[in-house]
């Protein structure tokens, strides 16, 4: 089976389920192309109603972006504010998906509950930092909002985020409780456990190459000549789907994003680094992320370096990033590094789209995929078990320029990396 590509997580996540290659041609109830977080919670919550279920993964469960992220358990479905949903949506879908939204990091630590699953998860909650003007709106209309719908989130001036995660870096920020942290590929192994535990097949090592009509029916075929045959196909592949459905790539732009991550931190260190172990990201235009593993690594993402937009570059913009948050990292060991594709959309928001009867894909995640694929997958299921989802059936759609994706992902890093230029504090 193609192993992962090295990182932190694949050196000390969970052993994965075995997953054998498909080497006939059968038939069951749904298809389902991918297995990362999406395409093992559909498979899960189908198997879980009694549907015949198999799973089709060109490499391992988890091997893209499942269990190459940074493992934050972030909450609200994506970052727009509910005002901002239903103004995107319309006030009946906009309630929907905020009400989904609400429930996407609960669905997450549930399964981990239910099923088990041991990947380090812990639920401190989220916290977003801030500096100058930089997010303050965006922050106040977050805690306003989510307050009025029953979320105890809170507004933090300098020293309380500074008392919360040990930097001086921010001004100000919001705590949101609903979040936390999992080792990223122990979840989305775990995930294939669980599936495979209430009845579905997962097929590692086995790439779809072409999905077409077989009567009534869809086929799938794979690399080397097996197939399937179901009623209905799932396909969760976000960041890194390819041609298997025409047009369905073009539909996101994929986004490289490094991840870094120290040697476990020194007893002289960790206490003054992220002493509540929260998920942190940034109210910036250009986001970075952080948070500690279960060893006491301070692990950070975000996304390329300005021209420096795929997995072949270097990740010291993040590293440089840490040491500016924590000087007490200057001069530590960082022991790994990695990349991986989130997928973003033109809304901002993760899609639910028909793509033929009995054919849908759930991708888009815009950097909060632990929960949202998570949810995506149920709401996959939803649609197959003819319930309605949380999420809209929308037609596919796609990017007019998405050949010059890469341009514009550079020009945004430069734009945004000059807008998000801190301020110097005045010397007292």
């Amino acid at each position: 089976m193609t192993s992962m590509p090295p990182s932190l997580w694949a050196r000390t996540a969970i052993a994965g389920p075995e997953c054998p290659p498909l080497v006939s041609t059968e038939e069951c109830d749904t298809v389902v192309v991918g297995a990362g977080y999406t395409g093992c919670s559909a498979a899960l919550h189908l198997a879980r109603e009694g549907r015949a279920v198999r799973v089709l993964e060109a490499a391992e469960p988890g091997w893209g972006c499942s269990g190459r992220n940074g493992g934050q358990v972030n909450p609200g479905g994506n970052r727009a504010t509910p005002d901002e949903i239903i103004e995107t949506l319309g006030r009946e879908w906009g309630e929907r998906f905020i009400t989904m939204g609400h429930e996407t990091c609960d669905l997450v630590f549930e399964l981990i509950d239910r099923y088990r699953i041991d990947c380090e998860a812990l639920r401190p909650g989220y916290v977003q930092g801030g500096w100058g003007n930089t997010g303050l709106e965006y922050e106040r209309d977050w805690v306003a909002q989510w307050n009025a719908r029953g979320v105890e989130t809170r507004l933090l001036d300098a020293n309380e985020i500074r008392d919360l995660i040990g930097s001086d870096h921010y001004d100000h920020g919001l705590f949101d409780p609903r979040g936390g942290n999992v080792q990223p590929l122990s979840y989305a192994r775990g995930l294939a456990h669980a599936a495979i535990a209430e009845g579905a097949v997962i097929h590692g090592n086995s790439k779809a190459t072409r999905i077409e009509r077989s009567g009534n029916d869809w086929r799938v075929s794979v690399e080397g000549g097996s197939s399937l045959t179901a009623r209905h196909v799932l396909i969760g592949t976000n960041g890194y789907t390819d041609d298997l459905w025409p047009g369905l790539r073009r539909s996101v732009v994929p986004v490289c994003s490094f991840v870094a991550a120290t040697a476990p931190l020194g007893h002289n260190v960790l206490p003054r680094v992220l002493p509540g172990r929260h998920a942190v990201s940034e109210s910036g235009r250009v986001i970075v992320y952080y948070r500690l593993d279960r060893d006491g690594r301070f692990v950070i993402g975000g996304h390329g370096n300005l021209f420096n937009v795929d997995t072949s570059g270097d990740d010291s913009h993040v590293r440089a990033v840490a040491e500016r948050l924590y000087p007490e990292l200057g001069g530590v060991d960082w022991e790994y590094h990695w990349a991986g594709w989130p997928a973003m959309t033109r809304t901002h928001l993760p899609m639910l789209v028909g793509l033929a009867p009995g054919v849908f894909a759930g991708l888009g995640y815009n950097g909060r995929g632990v929960a949202t694929a998570t949810m995506m997958g149920k709401q996959l299921a939803l649609a197959v078990l003819g319930e309605a989802p949380a999420l809209r059936v929308e037609p596919l759609s796609t990017f007019a320029l998405h050949p010059l994706r890469q341009i514009g992902i550079s020009y945004r890093l430069i734009v945004g990396s000059w807008l998000d230029r801190r301020p110097r504090r005045k010397a007292a």
